[in-house]
């Protein structure tokens, strides 16, 4: 994970400017890449200046590679991402310079753009046309944020800002953008990903009115064999009474574990599941391997030349216990040597005093667990007490995050709320500090009760299932209401919505301790996939399967083949309230007061 940033201006005799927006994302820039910070400035034309600088956490390749990266023929590059998969990916090279060496060995940058599979977010200065490109990819994982001052003609890109950086806007992950600098004022050009559709046009006037620039659409970058997210919208919508046969035949009852265990009997059934099973072990596979050997202690004495052989945790997960995380966690046991061990990290926020009920008689570990005694810690032990079972060799350090409110308020207004920028709702609010302080990764070791901070550098995060697998309670709504058109039509928004509701944000938050999220279930290959399912192949929300068996039905079939039981059947908690962050009494879409 690195952090990007990037100043176009044109000079004038006061150029305090550029550094004044510098200097605001410096500190949130360099902690999201701790082992180098670099900076350059440079002339892009005569009437053009840039200011790039990158912070790199050193996550590829077998030296590290300082950004911002510049070629023989004066082309920067500075990349915020992984070559997971694809043409491109390569364990022994750091993606930056196979990234820049692509794009130098072409004029043609879309069709570099066509071979990138993975997350990320670039700019890239292309000199032979004078043109700056910038964007992020197709599913939004990785934050960019984009600021334009028409009255100063500049034109700012950053990973990270602060309130005090007023109208900045999140780069929408709908194409890459371009800056051609052989003109004289701040213009715009969009490569969409897929062919536009009105959700696109609607993006697009948004960000014209917020940017108060006009953009020219161009040509799209992917062809339609690629990833989109309209696979099914007129396909399959209205099953084959024949197709529901094997999940309306069964004898239901209140085990749904016997339920899960008939349905695999079914041959179709067993098959899907095999085969995401396969693209998950490729998935979190990957994610864990393409890294250095070391934990964030250990690489700071290789990086001031020392040798060390690292033994501690260098995978953490963010755990809350549900079926998401358990799985990831399962599935991780496997790629991990055996003698390391995997961190496990459970948060929990302090009851309010008045919904405190504690036995001033019992000791202080019992008044502790009793104030932190959230629905998430619950589930968190006892699926901890599971892996025990499934993976009885490893070392598990299930680490107990247990955040005072005074400690929730500090953070809050100091640190989190510039994180979270633009983004203001009470909803960003409680999952992004539930979210900064689970990545943090400090508490107590259950069930030694010791301190510990975890020196993991790598975060594996649940993300997307809710969203691929029919995870929601609204999913059930729509379904009882509206039928299987209006679901798959849901879930293919919510997936085209995500970043802008979730990764731009959770990526700034987790990136503040120095650590890089990775997201398994939004992997490209693992994606196209479960898109080509029908939608009652992933989920069956109706009302012979409550919640706990219909929602993510295709996930909980996974989870109870590789032998979790209990986890297998846990309903859908939402993260701000499994960790007792959010008021349930408060409208999440409304402005937090407290930011």
């Amino acid at each position: 994970m690195c952090g990007i940033f990037c100043f176009i201006y044109q000079p004038t005799d006061d150029d305090s400017e550029c550094f004044k927006q510098w200097s605001i994302c410096k500190d949130l820039i360099a902690t999201r890449g701790p082992d180098h910070l670099a900076d350059t400035h440079i002339t892009l034309s005569h009437e053009w200046q840039g200011y790039f600088a990158g912070a790199v956490l050193w996550m590829q390749g077998s030296n590290i590679t300082i950004q911002p990266s510049l070629d023989n023929n004066g082309n920067m590059l500075l990349w915020n991402g992984d070559l997971f998969s694809g043409s491109l990916a390569n364990d022994d090279v750091c993606d930056t310079n196979t990234i820049l060496v692509e794009f130098e060995s072409t004029t043609d940058i879309i069709s570099v753009l066509r071979k990138i599979e993975g997350p990320y977010s670039l700019i890239y200065y292309q000199k032979s046309s004078n043109i700056l490109y910038f964007g992020r990819d197709i599913i939004g994982r990785h934050s960019l944020l984009l600021r334009i001052d028409n009255e100063a003609n500049s034109l700012t890109l950053t990973s990270v800002a602060s309130k005090k950086m007023k109208g900045i806007v999140e780069v929408p992950a709908i194409g890459i953008f371009a800056m051609n600098l052989n003109n004289s004022r701040i213009n715009l050009t969009c490569y969409p990903w897929k062919e536009p559709d009105l959700r696109f046009t609607d993006v697009i006037e948004i960000l014209e009115t917020n940017l108060n620039v006009d953009i020219n659409i161009r040509e799209t970058i992917l062809d339609t064999h690629s990833l989109d997210y309209s696979l099914l919208t007129n396909l399959h919508l209205h099953p084959d009474p024949k197709d529901l046969e094997y999940l309306e035949n069964i004898s239901y009852t209140n085990d749904f574990n016997k339920t899960l265990l008939c349905l695999l009997e079914n041959q179709e059934v067993s098959e899907r599941v095999k085969r995401l099973t396969e693209l998950l072990h490729q998935s979190v596979k990957v994610r864990i391997k393409k890294k250095p050997n070391y934990c964030k202690n250990c690489i700071k004495v290789v990086l001031n030349g020392g040798n060390i052989t690292c033994t501690h945790s260098k995978i953490g997960i963010l755990f809350s216990g549900g079926l998401d995380s358990a799985i990831l966690t399962a599935i991780a046991d496997k790629h991990i040597p055996e003698d390391e061990s995997i961190d496990l990290i459970n948060v929990a926020f302090e009851k309010s005093v008045s919904n405190q009920n504690i036995n001033h008689m019992n000791g202080d570990k019992e008044n502790v667990m009793q104030k932190y005694d959230v629905p998430d810690r619950k589930t968190g032990r006892q699926t901890y007490n599971e892996l025990l079972r499934i993976c009885p060799n490893r070392k598990w350090n299930f680490i107990q995050c247990n955040i005072t409110q005074v400690e929730l308020q500090s953070y809050r207004t100091s640190r989190i709320c510039d994180l979270l920028y633009p983004l203001c709702t009470i909803l960003d609010e409680s999952l992004g500090c539930a979210m900064w302080f689970a990545s943090r990764a400090k508490g107590l070791l259950y069930p030694v009760n010791e301190m510990y901070e975890s020196p993991c550098r790598i975060l594996l995060l649940g993300i997307g299932a809710d969203e691929l697998f029919g995870g929601y309670i609204r999913h059930r709504t729509i379904l009882r209401h509206k039928g299987w058109d209006a679901l798959v039509q849901e879930l293919n928004i919510e997936l085209a919505r995500i970043s802008e509701r979730n990764l731009g944000r959770d990526n700034r938050i987790v990136s503040d301790h120095g650590k890089q999220s990775r997201l398994p279930y939004l992997d490209e290959n693992l994606v196209r996939y479960v898109q080509h399912l029908k939608p009652w192949e992933r989920c069956y929300p109706t009302e012979k399967m409550p919640t706990g068996l219909g929602d993510k039905l295709l996930l909980r079939l996974l989870a109870y083949n590789i032998g979790f039981q209990s986890t297998a059947n846990f309903p859908k908690r939402a993260f701000q309230f499994g960790s007792r962050i959010a008021n349930s009494k408060e409208n999440a879409n409304d402005i937090s007061n407290r930011l």
